[in-house]
């Protein structure tokens, strides 16, 4: 039962969330071409930038826990390149 419990659980946490990194990843397009200005750079080392804090932009990073932000990193990185 308690994997049924947690299962359960587990994919209405993703499923909820979900939506909501779709809509926040746009927040890195606004300003970010990830071809180009993420070319050869690691998720480690975009994560990092993303949450430096001396960058104005990325201010509005500190809403999102960590976990939340390799995410975002994640799925713009899976996506392809605009032809």
């Amino acid at each position: 039962m308690k994997p049924l419990v947690l299962t359960i659980v587990f994919v209405a946490a993703f499923g909820l969330t979900a939506p909501t990194f779709s809509e926040d990843d746009n927040l890195c397009l606004d300003c970010h071409e990830p071809a180009e200005d993420w070319e050869g750079m690691t998720a480690e080392a975009i994560l990092e930038h993303a949450m430096d804090g001396s960058i104005k932009r990325h201010l509005d990073n500190k809403e999102f826990s960590e976990e939340q932000l390799k995410a975002m990193i994640a799925e713009l990185l899976a996506k392809p390149a605009p032809e």
